[in-house]
């Protein structure tokens, strides 16, 4: 019988910490928030595992471990600073106690298994620095820009109370009506980029799946009963995804 090599049995065994402490956090709070933090930060110490373990250039290893560490850093922040402008907060009260509970064992695995797929290629990359780790760079830089901007704009839209009620069409929202998506997936298209790998390409299209068969419909879906008229305005003048809108002053 063959045996699993050791970073994959701490994969495993981070796989399973964060399960548990997602599923004890959700118990306790009986929140959205907390099963997303652990998903999320559990991408950190698997990264951080295939790096330890990787035969390629130190550099490059160390270099994609800061960059997860940076974003992860971010997603902790927004979610922990800024969670009522994010998506998952919608989650809390459309959720059963049943799906909270749950959430844990869907976020992690993905979070750690798919995610950092790229990694297990990328950590074993001995070449100097070339075109595909320039492009991902690039691209994960694009992709920060929009997704902390977009998310930025949206929790200090909201702080204004004269905003209250209305619906945000300005700056990246003006140019897709989910800039902050957009800006996640072509971070995961870094990851896929810096592999060079076929199979890398899995961890940015599990990110548009999740997106486009729950996150978006959902979203669209509340803010058309929320804004109503506003909303459909919004749907026929700006894109769903790519942005390709032109940004204006408009807040519906």
């Amino acid at each position: 019988m063959p045996t699993l090599s050791e970073p994959i049995w701490l994969l495993i065994a981070n796989t399973i910490l964060f399960i548990v402490l997602g599923v004890i956090a959700a118990i306790r709070t009986g929140d959205t928030k907390w099963p997303f933090a652990f998903g999320f930060f559990s991408l950190l110490p698997a990264t951080l595992i295939l790096a330890w373990y990787g035969a390629g250039a130190e550099w490059r290893r160390i270099g994609i471990c800061l960059l997860v560490a940076i974003y992860v850093a971010r997603m902790l922040y927004t979610l922990l600073v800024w969670f009522n402008a994010t998506g998952a907060a919608k989650l809390k009260d459309q959720s059963p106690r049943s799906a909270l509970i749950g959430l844990p064992f869907v976020l992690v695995p993905v979070f750690c298994w798919l995610y950092p797929l790229p990694f297990f290629a990328a950590m074993d990359r001995t070449e100097g620095f070339g075109w595909f780790d320039g492009a991902a760079l690039l691209c994960y830089g694009l992709g920060t820009v929009f997704h902390m901007g977009a998310d930025l704009q949206k929790w200090r839209f909201k702080q204004e109370e004269a905003n209250q009620g209305k619906l945000l069409r300005r700056g990246f929202w003006g140019m897709s009506r989910h800039p902050n998506y957009f800006g996640d997936f072509l971070i995961y298209c870094s990851f896929a980029i810096v592999s060079v790998w076929p199979w890398g390409l899995i961890s940015p299209l599990v990110n548009l799946a999740q997106y486009f068969a729950d996150a978006i419909p959902k979203n669209e879906k509340q803010s058309k009963a929320r804004h109503n008229g506003a909303w459909d305005a919004y749907v026929r003048e700006t894109p769903i995804f790519l942005p390709l809108g032109r940004p204006t002053a408009k807040a519906g």
